[in-house]
């Protein structure tokens, strides 16, 4: 009969494995490889923490410009209209600016009267000063209100407002608030030509905006600034709070006396936003009190 036979390799018990497959062992036996994994674990995990926060800091640096020290204009009539948040923004950021307008005829108001505003709207100095605007902005139409950063020009009414909101810290970036922010800021433009259009006489009288558009637009306003906890829309400060104060403070509240007392979250956001220090100190300068404001309808 024949029988098997092994070769035993010289230093080797007959039956053990082969050294390379005992040359790792992911369990750590002794004490000392206990010691030397957990400083091997801990560094691991100090690097990777100190690596994010270096990309986190590098990121929002890089994504949230702030608004330069000076070189701001701003371009607009000489009333608050469109350009007033933009200048709160400014305001709250911190950025002084220089008003560039025209010089309207002697005697006239932009929103005593819709011949008053026909008035000023075709004076000399207004066309002039479009034209010029005009051929800075780069578009076909009046370019107002229009922004001048370090002789850069930015258009359009509502991009600038989130531009604006951007570059002073006050437009979030979490993608929930920023559809918050923007909803409110929609709420807004819905409302904004209301005023106007019972000043001008335009198929809405000031009863109408007083019983109908009044409950229906500030009561919304109202509801969802309580929906987020009844202090800031986003429950946090932004430039959703800024439009809606702008709104009701710079037209329906001029327009229609009294007409905030029955939303007392919305009284309420007035009173914070307005008593912010530096928006404050804007409201209360000789800049802020040049500009026309509404009318009592």
């Amino acid at each position: 009969a024949t029988g098997s036979s092994k070769t035993v390799v010289a230093g080797t018990n007959v039956g053990s494995p082969p050294m390379s497959t005992l040359a790792f062992c992911p369990v750590p036996h002794t004490r000392r490889d206990q010691i030397w994994l957990g400083v091997g674990l801990s560094l691991g995990l100090g690097l990777t923490r100190l690596f994010r926060r270096l990309l986190s800091s590098s990121s929002s640096s890089t994504s949230a410009p702030r608004l330069p020290s000076g070189n701001v204009k701003l371009y607009y009539w000489p009333a608050t209209g469109r350009a007033e948040i933009v200048r709160m923004l400014l305001a709250e950021a911190g950025v002084a600016f220089e008003d560039i307008t025209f010089e309207k005829p002697a005697g006239l108001q932009v929103y005593r009267d819709l011949e008053s505003f026909m008035a000023v709207k075709g004076s000399v100095a207004a066309q002039k000063f479009f034209v010029e605007c005009r051929a800075k902005g780069g578009n076909s139409t009046n370019n107002t209100p229009m922004l001048e950063i370090g002789g850069q020009f930015y258009t359009q009414s509502t991009a600038l407002y989130r531009l604006a909101a951007r570059l002073s810290g006050l437009y979030p970036q979490d993608s929930e608030a920023a559809y918050v922010v923007d909803n409110i800021l929609a709420h807004c433009e819905d409302m904004f030509p209301l005023c106007y259009n019972a000043l001008f006489g335009r198929e809405l009288t000031k009863d109408e905006l007083a019983n109908v558009m009044v409950p229906l637009h500030l009561g919304n306003l109202e509801r969802l600034l309580g929906l987020h906890g009844g202090e800031w829309f986003t429950g946090s400060f932004s430039v959703a709070d800024v439009r809606v104060v702008d709104v009701c403070v710079h037209l329906f509240s001029r327009a229609l006396p009294g007409c905030l007392v029955p939303f007392p979250r919305l009284t309420s956001l007035v009173e914070r936003v307005m008593a912010r220090p530096k928006i404050a100190a804007y409201l209360a300068s000789e800049q802020y009190k040049k500009t026309d404001k509404f009318f009592p309808l």
